[in-house]
């Protein structure tokens, strides 16, 4: 606990101990005073008796005794219990103000609501309106448990009254919101509300925000993890990027000068391009369509990957934090990997090459007629070697990337026209697997400055992956939407889902995704990081959204060219 929760404890003892006090000491003074009182009557009966005797000339010396000594004994009980009286009294007006500036130091200080016994609020103070953001006529006759974040909560509230209503203080941490539902943490101290007669009438809730202490605890710990780290971390706005947090990691790979005075912005780091690039890269991250988000670049200092994800620092204040990890010998690794099997590969093509031209010559008929079984044959193998042709030339094209010797083309072009084309050219193969690609009208123009044959390359991995998927009779749709200062290009198919543990290593090298069907059709697990790629050599960023039982959808995002914003300009104004 706190110190600031082990005060208010204390003052909350104090203040029930001071009320339990003022109660018996109330009391005593009220039995003392019957007493007085008694004693007064008994003894003025007593002379009274002992008058009418003397009247009647009957007296009773024993009787005068007695009567004497009771007169003397009540008189002398009534002078201490009237001097007794009077030191309570003053004693008990002591205590109230004491008690009355205890509650006033509770006021102050802390937050405090009393409810009736059914849980509705009958009085809160000014911290209370201030924390919460209710007016004192907006949350008086509201019950309690509206200002509980969530289900749990609720349900340690209702046990925690089940404790008080016994008899019994209960104290804990809840989490709570406020008007405008923001999360709010508070140490808080339920008491019972005793009436005259002894009953709970209610309840009286004691509490200090601790949010902000909570959180600062919280960033302090993650801060002092995050320092020795071997990846470079960085927490930023989403908004301004303005920088809250860096590692030395980062700091030395970033180059940032720790003898100057520190960076207050991402724009610090980046050129206004690649600023831009990175904007676009958050983009899924800010629009809510993914948890985090991931993307290679070349730094100075080497290949780097950066997976960004979204953290609540403070309630209602978002921040992004970035792990840059050093991804060198991985790249090495692969292009070692990648190097030996494109050696395999071009040694493969040409005979490759030879073969699938000798089974096209005898399918043609040209070296003679066959037999119905032999040309089945002939059709299988020459399917075949297409489909070891292509994986030949993934792997060679996956080498060219890798070593930045293939080259990117770049027109002006309608995203309209590639997804047309692609779906035409793929067509045979949707129909060996028993599915159909649709594509939906955008309905306008949608160009972009991109190689078309490398594009068409990236539409024909994506949508392969979405045919040998996707269950017999579906559909595979592809769409283009505006996104922006970005077209984005859908391919949506209705397949298993990706499963959570192939998700973030689906973009690598000769990946596989394990437990799936995938209609018997092979391949080497390039397709996808060919696609990513041509799209980063575009300047562009390629993801997914999916579903486990329900689907996947792939998309990339690509800047839109002059022409696409001029078509746009003039159809406004037409």
């Amino acid at each position: 606990m706190s110190k600031s929760a082990q005060r208010l404890s204390g003052f909350e003892l104090v203040f029930e101990a001071g009320m339990k006090q003022k109660f018996d000491k109330r009391r005593g003074v009220q039995s003392d005073l019957s007493w007085v009182f008694s004693a007064l009557v008994v003894s003025l009966l007593l002379v009274g008796a002992f008058w009418a005797m003397q009247t009647s000339g009957r007296v009773d010396s024993f009787l005068l005794a007695t009567a004497v000594v009771l007169l003397v004994s009540a008189g002398a009980g009534s002078l201490k219990n009237v001097i007794r009286a009077r030191n309570l009294s003053g004693q008990m007006m002591a205590d109230s103000m004491t008690v009355a500036l205890q509650e006033q130091i509770l006021s102050e200080h802390t937050i405090v609501c009393v409810t009736d016994t059914f849980g509705t609020i009958t009085e809160v103070n000014k911290n209370f309106s201030e924390t919460f953001g209710y007016t004192k006529d907006e949350i008086i006759g509201q019950p309690a448990s509206a200002l509980y974040r969530t289900d749990a909560a609720g349900s340690v509230y209702h046990a925690a009254l089940i404790t008080v209503k016994q008899g019994s203080l209960w104290s804990g941490l809840e989490e709570l919101s406020d008007k405008f539902g923001r999360r709010i943490t508070t140490q808080t101290t339920i008491s019972p509300k005793v009436g005259r007669n002894g009953q709970v009438v209610g309840f009286v809730f004691i509490r200090t925000d601790v949010t902000s202490a909570i959180a600062q605890s919280a960033e302090d710990s993650r801060n002092e993890l995050v320092e020795i780290l071997r990846d470079g971390v960085i927490i930023y706005d989403p908004w301004s990027y303005e920088v809250s947090y860096t590692n030395d990691a980062f700091i030395r790979r970033s180059r940032w000068a720790t003898d100057t005075k520190d960076p207050k912005s991402l724009n610090d780091l980046f050129h206004k391009h690649e600023m831009q690039l990175f904007q676009r890269y958050l983009g899924p991250l800010l629009n809510n369509e993914a948890h985090q988000v991931m993307f290679e670049f070349d730094h100075a200092s080497g290949p780097v990957e950066v997976l960004t994800h979204a953290i609540e620092d403070m309630p209602g204040k978002r921040s992004l934090i970035s792990v840059v990890r050093d991804i060198s010998e991985r790249k090495k690794a692969e292009q070692l990997k990648l190097s030996s099997v494109s050696t395999v590969s071009h040694e493969l093509r040409t005979p490759l090459t030879s073969i699938k031209g000798a089974l096209r010559l005898l399918d043609s008929g040209l070296m003679g007629e066959m037999t119905h079984d032999a040309r089945k044959l002939v059709n299988v193998a020459h399917r075949n070697s297409e489909r070891l042709l292509a994986i030949v030339n993934d792997i060679l094209t996956l080498e060219k990337l890798h070593s930045g010797n293939l080259m990117i083309s770049a027109n002006d072009v309608d995203l309209r026209t590639i997804l047309t084309d692609s779906a035409e050219a793929n067509a045979p193969f949707a129909a060996e697997c028993n599915v159909k690609f649709t594509v939906e009208d955008i309905g306008k123009p949608a160009h972009v400055r991109a190689d078309p044959q490398r594009l068409m390359q990236v539409m024909s991995n994506l949508l392969s992956n979405a045919a040998k998927f996707s269950p017999a009779g579906s559909d595979v749709k592809m769409r283009i939407r505006d996104s922006g200062d970005v077209w984005r290009v859908c391919v949506e198919d209705q397949g298993p889902g990706i499963p959570e543990h192939a998700r973030d290593t689906l973009f690598d090298s000769f990946i596989q995704i394990e437990g799936t069907q995938s209609n018997a059709f092979p391949s080497t697990g390039l397709g996808l990081t060919i696609c990513r790629e041509i799209v980063h050599r575009h300047g562009g960023q390629i993801s997914f959204d999916t579903k486990v039982g329900e689907g996947t959808t792939f998309y990339f995002d690509l800047e839109k060219s002059v022409a696409s914003e001029m078509s746009m300009n003039e159809t406004a104004v037409a």
